[in-house]
């Protein structure tokens, strides 16, 4: 950081402030910050449209992400959730979240790559 720490207080308080500066933790304190990185994600990676998982088993991941899914949306991302629980297997339901992630996928205009294959071959 280009400091010299001379005393305990400053040490403390520079270990502190980076702690508190990393992205990866800033979600835990306010969500709008998260929606802000996610938002510059979508742009810089020029994404179609954004899937989060409201994980059951691990509050601390989910923590803020209903506020998330609102922030992108008035932001006009579209974005889709699907539940599940990464510490219990049997809570999630593979069926109906790949049906979703299929449904989410057409409203945004894109197709299975073996339908658009198997249209492709028709034509």
């Amino acid at each position: 950081m280009g400091i010299k720490i001379k005393t305990r207080d400053e040490a403390l308080r520079t270990t502190a402030d980076w702690n508190l500066s990393r992205p990866q933790w800033q979600h835990f304190y306010d969500p709008r910050i998260k929606t802000r990185m996610m938002l510059r994600i979508y742009n810089e990676w020029k994404l179609n449209g954004v899937i989060l998982h409201l994980n059951r088993g691990c509050e601390g991941l989910t923590v803020g992400s209903s506020e998330n899914r609102l922030g992108l949306i008035k932001a006009g991302v579209p974005v889709m959730t699907y539940e599940g629980n990464m510490a219990d297997e049997k809570e999630f339901d593979e069926r109906r979240t790949v049906s979703r992630i299929e449904s989410f996928m057409e409203t945004l205009g894109l197709e299975q790559i073996e339908a658009a294959r198997a249209a492709q071959a028709a034509s």
